[in-house]
C-alpha cells in the first residue's frame, strides 16, 4: 500500500501552523486527528474552502485543520 502526502495548515489555536506529512492510502481524516491527537469534536477540516467529513478518506493535498470556538 502506499502513502499520500499532504500539507495540514492548522488554524486557530495549534502549537504549529503547518505540517507535511504522508499517511497511508486508505487513512481517514479521524486518522489524520489521531496521529496529531487532536479531538475532532473540536475542529473543522476544510478542503478547498469546503468542509469534509472525518470519515472520508485523506486526498493528497492540502487541508486546513480549523479550531472550533464555542461559549454560551
Amino acid at each position: 500500500m502506499g502513502k499520500i502526502r499532504l500539507k495540514v495548515r492548522f488554524i486557530g489555536g495549534f502549537d504549529r501552523d503547518s505540517e507535511e506529512i504522508a499517511v497511508e492510502e486508505n487513512s481517514t481524516y479521524l486518522d489524520l486527528l489521531n496521529i496529531f491527537n487532536i479531538n475532532p469534536e473540536t475542529v473543522l477540516i476544510l478542503r478547498n474552502g469546503k468542509p469534509v467529513p472525518i470519515d472520508d478518506r485523506v486526498e493528497k493535498g492540502e487541508i486546513k485543520v480549523l479550531r472550533v470556538i464555542s461559549g454560551g
